[in-house]
């Protein structure tokens, strides 16, 4: 081995190596230790439940490993989904070697080749009996529950936290002092912060949109992803990621504020989360959000399903402190330069979006005045995504107001690229990018809806050219952009998606496809007029 190659090259050779191998490295080859530690250590993963924030304070506590950590990751390691009833969990499990008459083998219902590694073989699982089967079920709601239960473990301690005053009072002092250990997970997480000099990049990474087998594993067992779908629901997912997101945006302010704040984050947020002091009482009450999905099934809007559910707070200094706590974390975002922001509601209630749009705006992102590279993804999403088509105007509207409010606010003045995922109208699309054309260069659509609205121009034809000619943009990238235009010999409009690699009318011809693409994109740039397929 030679080992007096730059260190350049090692570290390309070291990128192109999994965490297993880098640990190896470290541990047999004493002149590669220390590079090897360094990325091996570069990124760390933890969560606030388990010993995520035990292991994350340990390695800031050595001076050798917490120089190196520039980058954190929150991300749970295990999910769950509560099953109706046993007999459906029964119906569910998929074990290797399952005919699968009505679903997809093992193989290809998952995206992790090593999915079948350590399972229960099909012909095992067939020989138990169903009281065996029964039995195992219970087992698995009692660890769901007891994973259920980090929730109020992290909230126990929770503190009413401000920067500019370092003294702070426990939120539930009755239950923390029942349940309290050694090592508060959120102590321990505030600690940790404090001792990385080098930490730089925030990422939120919901293991439901990051990993393809999220909850389908438990012992030996393997929950066809299907029957997840179709049986159960992620509901207590994105509460428990919005609460663990609060903690890390509460910390964070907390700690990473001027020339130590982070330069880059990527944050997910999903369903009634923590828009407004109300709804972040109910994160921290440690309950989640199961009380206003109730009031939303026979309230008219989202607003009045809110107001139903609400929490009496004990007095008006308790209702100032929870605002306190979310207007605080903006000190989380004011010093980045790189946002990649997603926000989803799923619940088909009118102003759902709207009250999310209006939060998101008002405490966080009219701060974020330094950034230079944003991205946003706003609206009903679909496992992380917006599917295009939305043609309701009513969705349409909360997602235009949020556009419109930076629009007026034109918080970025450094902005150079723009990644959005939204479903908007063309004019209030134009103002948004308008107010940036100073300094933005790059622009990329991704599953961006123009709803018709009764507006016959709202079409990507006329919003194409009249963005072309107004901005100065070096980069642009189009995907499956989706409009409304008349059929032809009726009033009627149907729905068309452009720039669509997987579209019937490119099917065997992806060359085809791309040298349109780039003929397209060339086209605009260049200002000159384009047919869109």
């Amino acid at each position: 081995m030679d080992e007096d190659l730059p260190t350049e090259i090692w570290l390309m050779v070291f990128k192109l190596l999994d965490r297993s191998e880098w640990k190896q490295l470290r541990s047999s080859c004493k002149r590669l230790a220390h590079l090897a530690t360094s990325v091996l250590f570069e990124t760390v993963y933890f969560e606030f439940g388990g010993s995520g924030c035990a292991s994350l304070y340990n390695i800031a506590q050595k001076p050798t490993l917490s120089l190196c950590v520039t980058t954190l990751i929150l991300r749970r390691i295990r999910g769950w989904r509560e099953f109706p009833d046993s007999r459906t969990w029964i119906e569910s499990v998929h074990q290797p070697g399952d005919p699968g008459h009505e679903r997809p083998h093992l193989d290809k219902a998952s995206h992790d080749s090593k999915a079948a590694e350590g399972l229960l073989p099909y012909s095992d699982w067939a020989r138990l009996s169903d009281i065996e089967k029964d039995k195992l079920f219970h087992h698995y709601e009692t660890d769901r529950r007891f994973a259920l239960d980090q929730a109020p473990g992290i909230t126990s301690t929770l503190r009413f936290r401000m920067p500019d005053f370092p003294e702070s009072s426990l939120i539930h002092p009755y239950r923390a002092w029942k349940r309290r250990a050694a090592d508060v997970p959120v102590d321990l997480f505030v600690k940790a912060l404090k001792s990385l000099p080098n930490l730089k990049t925030f990422r939120h990474e919901p293991g439901f949109l990051f990993d393809p087998d999220w909850a389908c594993r438990w012992r030996h067992l393997y929950f066809h992803p299907y029957s997840l779908m179709g049986n159960t629901h992620s509901a207590e997912d994105e509460d428990i990621e919005a609460l663990q997101m609060s903690v890390a945006l509460q910390s964070l302010a907390l700690t990473r504020t001027g020339q130590g704040g982070m330069q880059s984050m990527s944050m997910y947020v999903g369903g009634p989360s923590f828009w407004g002091p109300r709804r972040l009482q109910h994160l921290w009450d440690g309950g989640g959000h199961e009380r206003i999905r109730t009031c939303r099934t026979y309230k008219r809007t989202a607003a009045e399903a809110d107001k139903a559910a609400k929490v009496c707070f004990e007095d008006c200094d308790q209702s100032r402190l929870y605002y306190a706590q979310l207007h605080s974390m903006r000190y989380a975002l004011t010093s980045l330069i790189h946002l990649d922001c997603s926000v989803s509601e799923n619940d088909e209630y009118d102003g759902s979006l709207a009250i999310a749009g209006k939060y998101l705006h008002e405490l966080l992102l009219r701060f974020t005045t330094r950034l230079e590279r944003l991205r946003l993804v706003f609206g009903r999403l679909t496992d992380g995504a917006l599917l295009p088509g939305c043609d309701v105007p009513l969705y349409a509207r909360d997602s235009i107001a949020l556009l419109g409010q930076i629009a007026q606010c034109t918080p970025w003045t450094a902005i150079r690229s723009i990644e959005l995922e939204i479903a908007t109208d063309g004019a209030t699309l134009k103002n948004f990018l308008l107010a940036h054309k100073t300094t933005l260069r790059s622009l990329t659509l991704t599953r961006v809806t123009l709803p018709r609205l009764g507006n016959p121009s709202n079409t990507w034809e006329v919003v194409l050219d009249e963005l072309a000619q107004d901005l100065s943009l070096e980069a642009l990238a189009l995907t499956k952009l989706c409009d409304f235009v008349p059929q032809q010999g009726s009033k009627k409009t149907r729905e068309r998606i452009l720039f669509d690699v997987d579209a019937a009318i490119w099917e065997d011809e992806t060359r085809a496809y791309h040298d349109y693409y780039q003929a397209a994109v060339t086209c605009i740039l260049l200002r000159k007029s384009v047919q869109l397929l």
